[in-house]
């Protein structure tokens, strides 16, 4: 793997399989931007491959029809409009019944496992206490305390993180990829919470400006420089739920600084932390700015409009602004 925080992770569970403790049922837990899609394709790979106990060949059958994409013995369960139905979870059952075509497992991948309604997890529960012998489930989530608690009980749990011996290489690693220096990418660590993946996807943004564009826009419509609408508009059009969530943390880390001087204020220079910086209650604003963002966010996939939503939000946020000086 590319990934090198991975390795320990890949290890563990080699290390599990050469102790013969494969277990049937593996949550792989992390936030997004830890790289659980490439831990779990490289245990896959591991898994099939017939031609090495060390790493995969990339050349017998199972490898190719791995890399091809369309490998028998595999099958990978993805949410549809942020949903798994019990549909998904039964074609997941149905595959576990036949024996495996040209390997000696049976995989499946559930991707944000979380996402399962009611039918589906109940479903999943049915396989999980008669699990298939020479089957292996992955669950893949970005918060396994979202899983029933019958279902997690079922499962061993393998948590993805960065260490902190591994932060300096990580941090090094961040620079040579995107070409940023050292400062800058130990900016976007803190913007992104730590996740190597989201922060070097923020670093690539940076080059273009564009996470400032969205504190401009956020400036314009609390300064009165531009109105709440068009603003709102701009935001509902080119922002994403990553986008939203590292303007959260921007707010918390913000608040941080305010609290203590020995965390480093990110994005200093910008007007917007100076006009935030003013209200008297800052803390309590910065705070109520993220708590709007993280209410916007899970509504972003209801029947609510985005647009109308934002409107609201901004107005809050404007008047709280307002009230705090």
């Amino acid at each position: 793997m590319s990934y090198f925080w991975l390795d320990k992770h890949l290890k563990e569970w080699q290390s599990a399989i050469a102790g013969d403790r494969k277990p049937q049922a593996v949550i792989i837990n992390g936030p997004q931007g830890l790289g659980k899609q490439q831990l779990v394709s490289a245990i896959v790979n591991d898994l099939l491959c017939r031609q090495s106990t060390e790493s995969p060949c990339g050349q017998c059958q199972n490898c190719l029809l791995l890399a091809g994409g369309h490998h028998p013995d595999v099958i990978r369960v993805a949410p549809e409009k942020n949903v798994i139905k019990v549909d998904m979870i039964r074609e997941v059952t149905v595959f576990f019944t036949s024996t495996p075509h040209c390997s000696d497992y049976k995989l499946a991948c559930l991707t944000a496992a979380e996402t399962m309604n009611v039918s589906a997890a109940n479903a999943l529960l049915k396989v999980l206490e008669e699990p298939p012998g020479r089957g292996v489930l992955f669950l893949l989530t970005d918060n396994k305390h979202q899983l029933m608690p019958t279902i997690r009980s079922r499962c061993i749990s393998l948590d993805v993180h960065v260490n902190q011996q591994e932060q300096q290489p990580v941090l090094a690693w961040l620079s040579e990829q995107s070409e940023s220096d050292p400062q800058a990418v130990a900016e976007a660590w803190v913007i992104c919470d730590g996740q190597p993946l989201t922060t070097l996807a923020y670093l690539e943004a940076a080059k273009t400006g564009t996470f400032t564009q969205y504190l401009d826009l956020l400036l314009a419509a609390l300064a009165g420089q531009t109105a709440v609408t068009q603003v709102a508009k701009s935001m509902a059009e080119q922002l994403n739920i990553n986008d939203w969530v590292m303007l959260q943390r921007y707010c918390l880390q913000l608040a941080k600084s305010e609290l203590s001087p020995q965390v480093t204020e990110v994005c200093q220079g910008h007007p917007l932390s100076q006009l935030i910086k003013k209200s008297p209650k800052v803390i309590n604003t910065v705070i109520k700015i993220a708590d709007l963002i993280q209410q916007f966010v899970l509504n972003l996939n209801t029947q609510i409009k985005t647009q109308l939503l934002l409107e609201s939000y901004l107005i809050e946020i404007k008047t709280e602004l307002i009230d705090g000086r």
